[in-house]
């Protein structure tokens, strides 16, 4: 599907939601009827059917890696979930192109209208990078980047994250991946060889997570300074508690009224 199509379609507030703690503990229920927008492993949610999320982002170059060395732990997660996507056939799909062999190859998400981006290149301080999506855009650093730049792209003008901690530096390295934060358990198995390939990129010493970090956060800080220069009417708020994220205004998520 052409993403020029989708362009300022919507002129309506949205709900981005990553994967950390804190949404175990907010009621999602109350998004039902609001445009939310899922990632990554949200597939696990146990109200995924409940909350019919009208948007599924899977971006991260580490879903579809070309490198073989990383393995297809992902690819087969994709295979065994892909179930739990389709029971809620009105999502729509935003996957990174490199993904495109792979889901034809497996005949995935027939029934959803799926969306593919090009990534390339990188967050510049000059502000002279594209977020128009029928184009290539930058390589985010997260996925919840690409769903601000996805959702501005369509036309949304309010945007609340939730699910975004941002606690990746609040405990030392070589505990990154066994006290890693999700609103569900990981089974990260520092033995077991499937496991060490697909965060081989993200086994690395504190310096390392720091630098990652600060990309991070200059990516939001940057693509929040290019969307206040050409689209001054979006706002962007944090409804995410106790988050690290400072970028945006935080809010409460139980003061905004549904």
């Amino acid at each position: 599907m052409c993403n020029k199509k989708l362009k300022n379609t919507k002129n309506k507030r949205c709900f981005i939601i990553g994967t950390g703690p804190s949404i175990k503990d907010q009621d999602l229920l109350r998004l039902k009827n609001e445009y939310t927008f899922v990632v990554n492993t949200f597939w696990n949610h146990p109200q995924y059917q409940a909350i019919d999320p009208a948007y599924y982002i899977l971006t991260d170059p580490e879903v579809f890696p070309n490198n073989r060395d990383r393995g297809d732990f992902w690819q087969k997660e994709i295979l065994e979930k892909t179930s739990v996507i389709e029971t809620c056939p009105r999502t729509e799909l935003f996957l990174n192109i490199s993904g495109k062999e792979f889901v034809e190859k497996n005949n995935l998400f027939r029934e959803h209208a799926i969306h593919y981006l090009a990534l390339s290149g990188h967050f510049r301080d000059n502000l002279n990078f594209n977020t128009d999506i029928d184009r290539v855009i930058p390589t985010t650093k997260n996925v919840i980047v690409a769903a601000i730049i996805i959702a501005t792209y369509m036309g949304f003008d309010e945007l609340y994250l939730l699910g975004c901690e941002h606690s990746f530096l609040a405990q030392p390295a070589q505990d990154y991946y066994r006290k890693f934060q999700e609103f569900y358990k990981t089974n990260y198995d520092e033995k077991n060889p499937e496991q060490i390939k697909r965060y081989a990129m993200d086994i690395m010493t504190y310096e390392g997570h720091i630098d990652n970090i600060k990309i991070l956060f200059k990516n939001y800080r940057l693509l929040k300074q290019k969307l206040a220069k050409e689209k001054p009417a979006v706002k962007i708020y944090n409804a995410t508690p106790n988050s690290y994220l400072d970028v945006f205004p935080y809010i409460k998520f139980e003061n905004i009224k549904l």
